[in-house]
């Protein structure tokens, strides 16, 4: 049986880009991120130029917030959490893939990129277990009444702020 906070890693993990909020100053700035997903210390990274904004924004504000959607499933995830930023040309090289060059050029040893490490402290999923065609049905009956749609469980966690950092 899987717990809660297994199934909110299960999504996140399932879900390859997400939008990640930063606080710029009074302004909210969102962006769509590819996240890595480390289960084993219970954070989500995602790599970045190492002169972004973001990095700047988070040394101002460690608050963010990630928004996580698989249309596919209707699976969907929000996360506050506490951003920090590492420079780890170990974790870089881990971490490094397709994408990333892609997006920083040849390798992860001329790279100039950090890696922002989002450690959650509270989250919330939309779990759907019904397949596409019932969640069409669901829809066309939530329409053809007063009642809203059933899409799913909805279930909110308490995650520690301290949970999985070194």
């Amino acid at each position: 049986m899987t717990t809660d906070t297994e199934r909110f890693w299960e999504i996140v993990k399932d879900t390859s880009i997400c939008m990640v909020t930063t606080r710029d100053g009074d302004v909210l700035r969102s962006r769509p991120m590819a996240a890595y997903i480390n289960t084993q210390d219970k954070t989500i990274q995602f790599m970045t130029d190492g002169d972004s904004a973001k990095l700047f924004e988070i040394g101002q504000n460690k608050e963010m917030a990630l928004s996580f959607a698989n249309q596919e499933n209707m699976v969907f995830a929000s996360v506050s959490a506490i951003g920090t930023v590492s420079r780890d040309k170990a974790l870089i090289a881990e971490l490094w893939g397709p994408y990333a060059k892609v997006f920083f050029g040849a390798g992860p040893e001329d790279a100039d990129v950090a890696i922002i490490k989002a450690t959650p402290t509270q989250a919330e999923f939309w779990d759907n277990s019904k397949g596409t065609i019932a969640i069409a049905a669901e829809l066309t009956r939530a329409f053809f009444s007063d009642d809203g749609p059933d899409l799913g469980e909805n279930t909110k966690l308490e995650m520690s702020a301290s949970q999985g950092t070194t």
